[in-house]
């Protein structure tokens, strides 16, 4: 997935030397594949890949140079909308630096969607103190679509390398629309499903048969919005033969 080679691509690289933010604004639009890796100095990393029949979308990803309060860790933005036909669709986030008095880093955002047709939006932010996907005002509902033979898989995670945070994953043949708006990772917690100041909008909507779960990992406690609270690792798991609807699938952990 990872070695896929980019065509029919337009790609713009940009360096602003007044606000000396360094950006890339890239689209795309045919058939075959495409990939891009946005690498902002040592603070954080977002790749994109997309192969299929039919693809399309924008990429736009910023390091803005920044050193807010002298931490030496820049901001830093990527943003996608992706559809394909017939293909798959995979963005990861990694945030690589922090100011250690707020947690240290490793924290990483990871989508990967396959379908005979597949629709992906999102947003991620990191900077000294956190990596966000604070979607709001970008793609607000249905982050993650698909339809016919599918998988998909999502996670955040606040420690990638200790296994801390949560993941859905699904796998059918159905008409699918996930919604995940916001997510956010702190000194030792998370957010799945919600944060970032807005109100919770995290949904799951199938029509059809399949697998779906929903796994959560935390050293203390994981605490569900309807009314669950565990520790170390939580479960959700559902299979059916012609539909599924979470409400609200939204957690926190630490």
């Amino acid at each position: 997935m990872k070695q896929t080679i980019g065509i029919l691509v337009a790609m713009l690289f940009c360096i602003g030397i007044a606000s000396a933010t360094t950006s890339v604004d890239t689209n795309w639009n045919g058939a075959g594949s495409f990939d891009t890796h946005f690498i902002a100095g040592d603070d954080a990393q977002a790749d994109f890949w997309t192969n299929g029949n039919f693809i399309s979308g924008s990429f736009q990803a910023t390091d803005s140079d920044n050193n807010p309060y002298g931490y030496g860790v820049d901001s830093v933005e990527a943003k996608v909308k992706s559809s394909v036909v017939n293909g798959m669709i995979a963005y990861q986030f990694n945030r690589n630096d922090a100011k250690t008095s707020y947690g240290e880093a490793g924290q990483e955002s990871y989508t990967e969607i396959w379908g005979d047709t597949a629709s992906f939006g999102w947003k991620s932010t990191s900077n000294y103190a956190s990596l966000k996907s604070c979607n709001y005002g970008w793609q607000s509902n249905g982050q993650i679509t698909a339809t016919g033979n599918q998988q998909i898989y999502h996670s955040f995670f606040n420690d990638v390398n200790d296994d801390k945070g949560a993941e859905i994953m699904f796998i059918g043949n159905a008409v699918t629309t996930i919604t995940d708006m916001s997510e956010t990772s702190g000194k030792s917690s998370f957010t799945f499903g919600k944060g970032c100041g807005c109100y919770t909008n995290a949904e799951v909507d199938i029509v059809g048969s399949g697998t779906f779960d929903l796994n959560a990992y935390a050293n203390n406690s994981i605490v569900t919005d309807t009314g669950i609270t565990t520790d170390g690792f939580l479960n959700i798991h559902s299979e059916f033969g012609r539909g599924f609807h979470y409400n609200n699938f939204a957690l926190s952990g630490n």
